[in-house]
């Protein structure tokens, strides 16, 4: 097995047969809030454990990566117990999720939703991170600065999993109840739509300590459904890459949290809303305008005010607010050939944003195709009524 590869810090394996347990990982090795919790309360001492009772499992994770950069490894081995786990996860410069984005970056992404969520995580982490620096500056903790908490939040962000996978029965599926944890080498496997896994708990002893225990273990079982992905395309010995799969993700929930994207990605999705408060309602369109009549049927019975003696009025009347919002969307974000023809941005972020902005855009003129299609609908319910409708010149009816 190698962790190196074409695509960065991949697992690459000899040809394996079907139903084979990739990777087991203790549980007592697991990254939790409660492991973090008591690491830092040893290394912080009597003073910090009122102020670090009251941080979110986030800033606990975080902190726990952090120390590992700020502290020599020979002295605090005992308290930080996953010096060598970090040494396998990407260095700073190879993390990709926005807020590792230059300013030019991050600018081609104005106008479309992941601009706003990636501003939303910013001010999030930059406030948790003055909370965390807070308490460690009373330490002389100097060197705990905000780049070495981004690594670590971006190590969180891209590589946790729900603790519900820790269940009897895992799931991958977060909940309110749910917090996320660190699977040393479970997480090294990179990401294939479609990849058929299944994650094995071993619950030999039900009793002991979740954090400590020694017998229970979590594995990934790998089942290669097709010639292509059990490599017997090729030799036996050649090394091919070993997947996860981390369930149905839109492109800008793996940009975001993982910092990689897939071209032609099913799953994308666009959020539409009306109004910039928080309150306001917001519909999730697919591609192909998947639940776009949602969207449609609310949106008319906003309209409708009971004064028009005919459906059709308000059909046309929907179709023309819901096509100038989507219009003035789409013309808010920047097209494919801007993101291709930018030397400034680096590849592989130019790769990233072109699959991002070409599902975005696909997705706002296949709902401009459907208001069409609507229009269209109620010109014709009008004709059967024998009614002619006259429209604006610039109007393409």
């Amino acid at each position: 097995m190698a962790l190196t590869g074409p695509f960065g810090i991949s697992v690459l394996a000899p040809r394996i047969d079907e139903d084979t347990t990739i990777v087991t990982c203790p549980f007592s090795l697991i990254i939790t809030k409660h492991t973090s919790l008591q690491a830092l309360k040893t290394l912080l001492g009597n003073d910090a454990h009122a102020s670090l009772d009251t941080w979110s499992e986030r800033q606990l994770i975080c902190s726990y990566l952090c120390f590992h950069q700020l502290c020599p490894e020979q002295s605090s081995q005992e308290v930080l117990r996953h010096f060598p786990y970090i040494q396998c996860l990407p260095a700073a410069a190879n993390l990709l999720t926005p807020p590792h984005f230059t300013t030019t970056e991050r600018e081609i992404l104005r106008g479309t939703n992941l601009y706003h969520a990636t501003l939303d995580r910013e001010r999030n982490w930059r406030a948790r991170w003055e909370q965390c620096h807070s308490l460690t500056c009373r330490f002389s903790l100097t060197r705990a600065t905000r780049d070495v908490y981004l690594i670590a939040l971006t190590y969180l962000s891209s590589r946790a999993f729900p603790s519900s996978v820790l269940s009897p029965n895992p799931s991958l599926v977060s909940t309110p109840s749910t917090h996320p944890v660190l699977i040393p080498g479970l997480d090294l496997l990179n990401h294939k739509r479609g990849q058929p896994v299944s994650w094995i708990v071993s619950c030999q002893d039900t009793f002991q300590d979740q954090d400590t225990n020694t017998s229970n273990t979590i594995s990934i079982v790998s089942h290669p459904n097709s010639d292509v992905d059990m490599g017997t395309t090729s030799p036996r010995e050649e090394l091919v890459e070993v997947f996860n799969n981390y369930g149905p993700k839109p492109n800008d929930e793996l940009i975001l949290g993982y910092g990689f994207s897939l071209p032609d990605n099913p799953d994308d999705t666009m959020t539409l809303q009306i109004g910039g408060s928080a309150t306001s309602q917001k519909w999730v369109v697919g591609r192909n305008a998947h639940n776009v009549e949602s969207l449609w049927s609310d949106i008319r019975n906003m309209i409708t005010n009971g004064e028009s003696d005919y459906e059709f009025e308000d059909d046309l009347e929907t179709a023309a607010v819901l096509t100038d919002m989507v219009q003035a969307k789409l013309d808010g974000i920047k097209t494919v050939a801007d993101v291709r023809q930018n030397d400034v941005i680096r590849p592989t972020v130019r790769a990233m944003l072109g699959h991002y902005i070409a599902g975005q855009r696909e997705i706002l003129e296949s709902i401009l195709e459907f208001l069409n299609e609507k229009r269209g609908a109620a010109i014709d319910a009008a004709r059967e009524q024998g009614i002619d409708l006259v429209f604006d010149e610039d109007d393409d009816s």
